[in-house]
């Protein structure tokens, strides 16, 4: 039997068998397999690429969205979160991005916002979703301890400040909870907590009240003499000392670098301001400088264009020979404004101003006015509005602004010719100052034979008066007598002053002060 080039064994496998008795395996069909592996592979692709198809098309849209608050303005910190419990939270322009499936309920919480529930029912077909917040909204008003307004008041509520308006109403949009820290110049501050609730938020201020003596500046130059003032101050209630930087005349008695001071020639210093602030402050005494503001004769020689002049021409000078600056021309502003605020930076706590009105002293109906004839309205806003300009500047700088008024003011309807009327004066500054001196009452004041024998009667007269007239809620801190009198009248005259609930200020033209002066506390 002829055998067969290919033979069988018995496992199946065909065996090539040659001549010289050699075997080989088969020859694999290469083709084959690639074509196999390759359908296998496409078979997986396309599983895997419709589970992945599938999975896009089933999966939540990416909603971009933004969130509003006050006025439109975009919330930026708003915690957004979706049914699935996902959450973004928005960037500064009120933006985020979050994946969810409309019809979804989507709660947003942010800082000083009321949380929210948002019912989406579908997305806009371009452009975000907006969700607009409710803020929260603290209201109150800064009272004083009767309960009246006090506008002008600054309230902090975190990094928020706002001031209080007219009878010391504030609203703060977007409050956080917190400390609320409610401030005035002349005023102790005063915190209080508040913890999100709806009601009104009242936040009354103490004024801080002022005890104070007048410093004359060639005792603040004398070394003995200043450290007396000091024990003074130290023995008793007295918490205020009243420096002189510029006086009567337009003399500046400091080391200034106001250039308008310097080149008028009214520089003479009488005491190093700098060394005995810093001795007051070590006692811990509040430091008010006096600035007389336009009674100034250094000034209206070198600057006659701005002073008060005659019809002829000529700087009008009063009774003393001094010359004035002319209050209506707003140049004339400035100059005590710069000198009042370079105090401030020295660190006095609150600038003072003398002679802020029109002048009374000679004949005075000689005088021309840059602004032409005045009634006594025109002199009461002029005034007015000096103060109120010297105020923001130097609340900018950091200190309170007093102004000293006639006391006869507070007990007539009009001005006097001064430009001073306390129901527009207190708008314009924290303490109004009235120099209320008996000595300077005529005889028959108040129905008595001499004023000045009567200290209770003619400071409470002043003070009662005067203090409802307040409209702006300026504190009354008088000027009283500390010359001429016995120690138990000048006691008289500040224990009805106190008793009023104002502080006081004690002139006396050369800082002579006694001990029994001051009644205890």
């Amino acid at each position: 039997m002829t055998s067969s080039p290919l033979a069988h064994r018995r496992d199946g496998l065909e065996i090539f068998s040659g001549r010289h008795g050699r075997r080989f395996k088969r020859r694999r069909n290469w083709g084959q397999i690639i074509a196999r592996a390759l359908t296998v592979a496409v078979v997986i692709t396309a599983v895997v690429g419709g589970f992945l198809l599938f999975r896009a098309i089933t999966a939540p849209d990416v909603v971009h969205l933004r969130v509003l608050g006050a006025e439109g303005a975009p919330v930026a910190g708003a915690t957004i979160t979706s049914p699935s419990g996902a959450h973004a939270t928005t960037a500064d322009g009120g933006m985020a991005s979050l994946a969810f499936e409309p019809p979804a309920m989507l709660s947003v919480t942010a800082p000083g916002y009321r949380p929210a529930s948002y019912d989406v029912q579908a997305i806009p077909p371009s452009g975000p979703l907006s969700l607009q917040m409710e803020p929260n909204i603290l209201q109150g008003r800064v009272i004083d301890g009767a309960g009246i307004g006090l506008p002008g008041a600054t309230v902090t509520l975190g990094a928020v400040t706002t001031t209080a308006g007219e009878f010391g109403s504030f609203e703060i949009v977007a409050a956080e909870p917190g400390t609320v820290i409610a401030s005035k110049a002349a005023w102790e501050p005063t915190e209080k907590e508040w913890q999100g609730e709806t009601g009104r938020l009242d936040i009354v201020l103490d004024p801080f009240v002022v005890k104070g003596i007048r410093v004359y500046s060639p005792v603040a130059g004398d070394d003995a003499q200043f450290a007396a003032l000091l024990r003074l101050a130290d023995s008793t209630p007295v918490n205020a000392m009243v420096f002189d930087t510029k006086s009567e005349s337009g003399q500046v008695e400091y080391d200034t670098e106001v250039p308008e001071a310097i080149a008028a020639g009214g520089v003479f210093v009488k005491y190093d301001v700098v060394d005995r602030l810093a001795q007051a402050k070590a006692h811990g005494l509040y430091t008010i400088t006096r600035i007389v503001a336009f009674q100034d004769h250094y000034r209206s020689q070198y600057r006659p264009e701005l002073a008060l002049h005659t019809a002829d021409g000529s700087v009008w000078l009063n009774n003393n020979g001094l010359g004035w600056m002319d209050l209506t021309n707003r140049d004339t502003w400035q100059y005590p404004i710069d000198l009042g605020i370079e105090a401030c930076g020295l660190g006095f706590d609150e600038i003072q101003f003398d002679y802020a009105r029109f002048p009374t002293d000679g004949d005075i109906s000689t005088i021309v006015y840059s602004a032409g004839e005045l009634d006594g309205a025109a002199r009461v806003s002029t005034v007015a509005a000096f103060l109120a300009e010297a105020r923001d500047q130097l609340h900018e700088a950091g200190c309170a602004v007093s102004a000293d008024i006639f006391a006869i003011v507070l007990s007539v309807g009009d001005d006097q010719g001064l430009g001073q009327r306390a129901e527009e004066l207190s708008w314009a500054v924290d303490a109004i100052s009235p120099m209320i001196y008996p000595s300077h009452y005529s005889n028959g004041w108040l129905g008595l034979d001499n004023p000045n024998d009567h200290p209770a009667e003619v400071v409470g007269d002043a003070l009662d008066s005067g203090m409802p007239r307040l409209d702006g809620g300026a504190l009354m801190r008088p000027w009283l007598q500390g010359f001429s009198w016995s120690a138990e009248q000048v006691q008289e005259s500040i224990l009805t002053a106190e008793s009023s609930g104002s502080g006081w200020m004690l002139w006396n033209a050369v800082s002579q002060f006694e001990p029994a002066f001051i009644p205890d506390e």
